[in-house]
């Protein structure tokens, strides 16, 4: 991550980070800051939780941060986000996010909970084959 704006200080505080807006690769708005996350045991910003209007506060990998500025926070590629499409390889309509399960140790997504014909199902991420303005997966 580096530092495109002019802070007052070296350091940021919890509260600076708070209601800024995050961009994904493409420009598109991802939602505000609410909170950091901070692993325990390096005692760095592991990742943060995001939300955008009325859905679902969401967790964003630290390995996402490409820029940040007093305003914003650019990513380096497109996040998976609650109401994402999930489409198959055959552009064949799956689903919608509504859950995003990670593993507690590393963070990486294991799997998603879509929503699909008034059911719900789980998707594992070595499913998922593309991330774009929707998530292909293979049957």
């Amino acid at each position: 991550m580096t530092d495109q704006g002019e802070p007052t200080t070296k350091y940021w505080s919890d509260q600076q980070f708070i209601g800024v807006s995050v961009f994904d690769s493409r420009g598109n708005g991802c939602g505000k800051i609410q909170s950091l996350c901070i692993d325990p045991q390096t005692f760095s910003i592991s990742g943060i939780m995001v939300k955008k209007r009325l859905s679902t506060e969401y967790f964003i990998s630290a390995t996402y941060f490409e820029t940040l500025s007093e305003s914003s926070l650019r990513l380096n590629s497109i996040p998976i986000k609650p109401n994402d499409k999930i489409v198959d390889i055959d552009g064949k309509p799956v689903g919608k996010v509504i859950k995003i399960n990670l593993n507690p140790e590393t963070n990486k997504i294991e799997s998603l909970e879509i929503k699909s014909h008034f059911k719900s199902k789980i998707i594992y991420s070595d499913k998922i084959v593309g991330i774009g303005d929707k998530i292909t997966v293979k049957n």
